[in-house]
């Protein structure tokens, strides 16, 4: 009897090639870009792509996203013509990213006083090329934290760096706008940001494609928090009903800072999206919120993490999710308070509304506590409208659907009210009130 060899599975995901990374390397001009890239490069090889046997993707089939019906788009160089839009109005830095290109706008000055800076990556590494090699790819996002951040670090197609000096109080805010048009094309952006000691600052993204357009992001940001300085961090996905995106996201604050995270998902085919934070100085906080609504096919897949590595920190989570139709969603959350980190305070709470049969939202809260002298819990909840509220409604005078419509709306509204931007919040009604529709 012949004994057969079983053969290695590659490790290489679609057009994601060796061939292709080398075609990345060799146009570089940047010692410490080539570097990273290097890492990203050889981390992705190493590890195994995942199946639906790996528990994190076992709700999730891997094989769903569309690597092999799509290719990358070739990396965005700056353009000068990307149209604006009435609520840039609304920030002192506007970034456009188009399938053609990004461009960078300094609307009211703010640039210039160089205690801030928004660059290309490919700009920092010839500018600023110290804060790329101590933070990118570091702590809060190492391309080890998995295959796709490994995917991201080594072929990432559009990167940018926001750094925010020491002390310095943002009256606006920075936006990151992306628009796509084009199909069967697979974007790869990445983000780091940066808030100086002491420093205050607003980041939103804005993310939209062609409904009948097949593209695939798969998108990575890390967030470093210092010293008693606050972000806030808003990102509203409104991708059409053929796009497709993988995420991953992670930040860390140290003593006394705070990140307020915001994530608004709304649109898509596909998603699998992980949201991280990590309190690493004492007296630091995060307050991490989310809306989502999956209608029609939609599946939307989301893991949050909290992690505590120090002492007397605190965090908050709070995310509302509606399903309807044939949509699927699910959430994950854990809550983690490491070795030595007492006097924590954490809580976590996932609320969702099936608003028929055939529509389903699953949830999955978790504690990993390794120390004493705390304070974490998380609770849970699935269910249809209040029929008492609607008993309610109805005997002042307005029909079922009337009814429905404004519990959904109000169900919403905690998470809605977070949101310090007036177009955003138009933009998050509007979706909610077309995904509405008719409920039954």
């Amino acid at each position: 009897m012949i004994a057969k060899t079983l053969e290695k599975p590659t490790p290489v995901v679609g057009p994601f090639s060796e061939e292709y990374f080398k075609s990345l390397t060799a146009s570089a001009d940047s010692t410490v870009l080539d570097k990273k890239r290097q890492e990203g490069f050889e981390s992705y090889l190493e590890q195994a792509t995942p199946t639906v046997r790996d528990e994190e993707w076992r709700r999730t089939d891997p094989a769903l996203f569309p690597f092999d019906r799509v290719t990358p788009l070739p990396e965005l160089q700056p353009e000068s013509d990307l149209k604006e839009w009435v609520w840039d109005e609304d920030f002192d830095v506007v970034v456009s990213i188009h399938d053609r290109g990004f461009s960078i706008k300094d609307r009211t000055g703010l640039l210039k006083s160089k205690d801030v800076k928004v660059l290309s990556l490919q700009e920092a590494a010839r500018t600023c090329p110290e804060v790329l090699d101590e933070y990118m790819q570091t702590k809060a996002l190492p391309p080890s934290a998995g295959k796709f951040s490994a995917l991201n670090a080594a072929f990432w197609n559009v990167g940018f760096l926001i750094h925010v000096a020491d002390k310095v109080k943002l009256d606006g805010g920075i936006l990151l706008r992306y628009e796509l048009t084009e199909s069967a094309k697979v974007i790869v952006p990445r983000l780091l940001v940066v808030i100086g000691n002491q420093s205050k600052a607003a980041v939103a993204e804005y993310f939209e494609s062609r409904d009948q357009a097949e593209i695939l992001s798969v998108c990575a940001k890390e967030f470093y928090i210092g010293e008693a300085a606050t972000l806030k961090f808003i990102t509203l996905q409104q991708w059409g009903d053929n796009t497709s995106q993988i995420t991953s996201d992670h930040a860390i604050v140290q003593r006394d800072g705070c990140v307020d995270w915001v994530t608004l998902n709304l649109g898509g085919k596909l998603s699998k999206l992980k949201f991280g934070s990590d309190v690493a100085g004492p007296g630091s906080s995060a307050e991490l919120d989310g809306l989502f609504f999956a209608a029609k096919h939609q599946h939307l897949d989301q893991t949050t993490l909290q992690i505590h590595s120090s002492p007397d920190t605190y965090s908050r989570l709070l995310y509302k999710g509606a399903v309807k139709d044939k949509g699927h969603s699910v959430y994950q959350g854990i809550i983690q308070a490491k070795r030595g980190a007492i006097r924590v305070d954490a809580y976590q709470t996932n609320n969702n509304l099936v608003l028929n049969d055939g529509a389903r939202a699953d949830t999955i809260p978790g504690l990993l506590i390794d120390a004493d002298d705390l304070k974490c819990s998380h609770g849970a909840t699935i269910g249809n409208l209040d029929e008492e509220q609607l008993f309610y409604l109805r005997s002042r005078g307005l029909d079922e659907a009337a009814s429905r419509k404004i519990l959904i709306m109000g169900f919403f509204e905690e998470i809605v009210d977070r949101v310090p931007y007036a177009f955003m919040r138009d933009r998050i009604h509007q979706d909610i009130e077309e995904k509405i529709g008719t409920v039954e």
